[in-house]
Formats: structure tokens, sequence, C-alpha cells
């Protein structure tokens, strides 16, 4: 009899766990579907317009607001409803946001629209753990948003359950991964968020060099946490409608924009740029002070979009920057910086880890796994997210 009711119960998860990963799948689509069929891509004088727009939705509806991370979490821990539609809305603001030049990422929206419709379902069904669900939703979000699926179902684990962490609990969330990989797989054909994949052979001796250079990308990652954090309190404490918070964002970021066209947007391109083109200390220094500015201005305006993958982007351009002081080959150092500016931001370095090592290969594994450990541990208790519970 018991093990019928087993059997029952993992046939329950996995219906549940393939329609919440659809959904997170389908974010992530419709985002990218919007992102790049927009006509004016990264057109600094759309900026403030855009921006505009999204402040004015966000007066409306104050859930649109920020990182999608931190709606979830502030619904979770408040015990306040999330609405799909909603979440629908803010993957559509955010696609605008980022299509315009908008410094913030897509996993946010995707993940609020996924754990939104999670939500749902637990009320709908009135199911009993809903941690377990949002936790689901999650990371069926992030999932659909990075292409990969186990370190996203790690992450979403590890943002909610810090070190209470349950083996348990990742079982739902892995298979709402994999649909939610899946879903966009067979419609995109794209196995992996950077299709460029760089090759690097470990030396022994590199783990020293990585040591020095964790510290530094956690001390770069420290402060982009505190700058998003000065700049977002500062226009929470503002008594001005989101509009023109929103506005006032988007007019500084088109004039970085302007300067450094290159930190528009997600990023994406920009990882990618760091792997194949040597840039100089200079510009690299500029990019990185950039980035940081362009996303604080644009998610602490409250402007919708996600932290994660703008702090991930903070993180590779302090990998090259490390790696160009002394001389050394950047490849390895740029996942380096990834892993430890994921793992500072998120206080998840487990995740953070297996993130960077499913994008980029088995052989950036102990880069990405000393920058996870020591980004978490020089930071820990920091995070760009407000409402995440220690």
């Amino acid at each position: 009899m018991q093990k019928i009711k087993n059997i029952l119960t993992i046939i329950k998860w996995t219906i549940l766990s393939a329609a919440i990963g659809l959904v997170g799948g389908l974010s992530s689509l419709l985002m990218a579907i919007i992102i790049k069929y927009f006509p004016e891509k990264n057109n600094i004088f759309l900026i403030p317009i855009i921006f505009f727009i999204s402040g004015f939705f966000v007066d409306k509806i104050y859930e649109l607001k920020g990182s999608g991370v931190d709606r979830v979490l502030k619904a979770l821990n408040y015990n306040i409803n999330l609405s799909w539609k909603i979440g629908i809305l803010k993957t559509i603001l955010s696609s605008l946001v980022i299509a315009v030049g908008g410094s913030c990422g897509k996993e946010g929206p995707c993940v609020q629209s996924s754990a939104s419709f999670a939500d749902e379902i637990h009320r709908m069904l009135k199911l009993k753990n809903r941690e377990l669900v949002i936790i689901t939703g999650i990371a069926g979000g992030l999932s659909g948003a990075f292409s990969a699926p186990l370190g996203t179902a790690i992450l979403a684990c590890e943002i909610i359950e810090k070190e209470d962490f349950r083996y348990v609990n990742l079982i739902p969330p892995m298979m709402a991964s994999v649909f939610s990989y899946a879903v966009f797989y067979v419609i995109t054909h794209k196995k992996h968020l950077f299709e460029y994949l760089p090759h690097y052979c470990f030396d022994p001796i590199d783990i020293f060099w990585f040591l020095f250079g964790a510290i530094f990308c956690s001390i770069i990652a420290s402060f982009y946490i505190k700058t998003y954090k000065t700049i977002s309190n500062y226009f929470d404490n503002i008594t001005i409608p989101y509009a023109i918070k929103s506005l006032l964002g988007g007019i500084v970021v088109a004039t970085i924009g302007y300067f450094l066209p290159e930190i528009l947007g997600m990023g994406v391109i920009l990882v990618k740029e760091l792997f194949m083109i040597k840039f100089s200390l200079i510009f690299l220094l500029f990019l990185l002070i950039g980035k940081v500015l362009a996303t604080s201005f644009t998610v602490g305006s409250g402007t919708p979009g996600g932290l994660v993958f703008p702090s991930i982007c903070v993180g590779a351009i302090s990998g090259a920057l490390f790696s160009s002081i002394f001389a050394l080959n950047p490849t390895p150092f740029i996942v380096l910086g990834m892993a430890t500016a994921l793992s500072a931001s998120l206080n998840a370095p487990l995740g953070s880890a297996v993130l960077c090592t499913e994008m980029f290969g088995f052989d950036f594994a102990i880069p990405s796994s000393i920058g996870a450990v020591i980004g978490y541990q020089v930071t820990r208790f920091e995070t760009v997210f407000k409402y995440v519970r220690f």
C-alpha cells in the first residue's frame, strides 16, 4: 500500500513539475522572441521612454517592480499570493527594457512568471508544501533562462533554503528544470546560453592564481552589491511616482550606454567578447564600472528586470580584469569570476559552481568551485536580493 502511495506521489509531482517547467521554458522563449525581433535594439533614445512606460505600469501594479526573484521571495516570506497574469506582464515589460538596452537579465521575470503559475497551482489544488512549489517554480524559470537544468535546480533550492538545503526538496525542481530546458531547446535548438564554448586545460599551478583571483572578484562583487543596494534604497526613499524614477534611471543608463554601448542589454554578447577579444586594462575597468552603474540604475530604479545575469556579467569582467593585470590566460578567470560573483550575489555556492561547470564544461569545474566557495565566504550575508532569509 505504501509503495502505491509513493508511486502516486511521484506521478503527481512529475506532472506538476512538468507543467511548471513548461511555463518557465515558454516564458524564456517569449522573452527571447521579443528581444530578438524588437526593431530598435539597444537604442539609447528609446531607453528613457520604455523605462517611463514600465515605471507607469509599476505605479499601477507594484508586483512588477524590480527583480522578479525578489518579488517571489517577498511573496513567500509574507504569505502573499502571486498572480500568473502579472508574471506574464512582467516578462513582456522586461523584454522591452532589455531590447532597448536596459542592463538587466531575463531570469528574474521568467522566475516570477513560472513561480506565479506554480503558486496558482498550489492554491487551486490546495497543496500542502507551498515552499517546495515555489522552489520548483524558481527552478523552472531559471532553467529556461540559462539552459542549465541541474545547476539552476540546485540554485533554486539554495536561494530559498540556504544552509537548510534538503536533498529531498531537490527532486521536483530538477524535474521542472529539465522540462523547462527541454521546451526551450526543442523550439530554439539552442543547447547552451553561450554558443561559443571556450577551451582550457587545467594546470595545478593555476590553483594558486584561482585563489587570489577569487578574492579579487569577491571584493568587486561586494562593491557591486553595495552599489546596487545604495542606489536601490535611494530610489525607494524618494516619494515620486515610479514612472519618474524609471525615467531618471533610464536617462542615466542611456548616458552610460552612449559612451559604453557594450554594457547595454543583458550582457551575453559582452561575455562572449571577453573570451575572444583582448580588451585593454583601462577599458575593462570602465566596462566594470559602467555595468555596475547601469544595472543599479535599471533595476534599482524599480524598472522590471533580473539581477542574476548582470551579476554573472560583472563577474566575467572582473575575472578578465584580474587576468589582464597579471598577464594570465583570461579564459578560466572569466569563468571563475562568473562563479564568484554569482555565488557572492546569491549566497549560493553549490548551485553557482554547478551552473558554471554545466554551462562551460567539466574543464572549468575547478575555477568554478574555487570561485563559488570563496565568493560565498567573503560576502556572506550580503546579497542583491532584499528578501533573502538568513
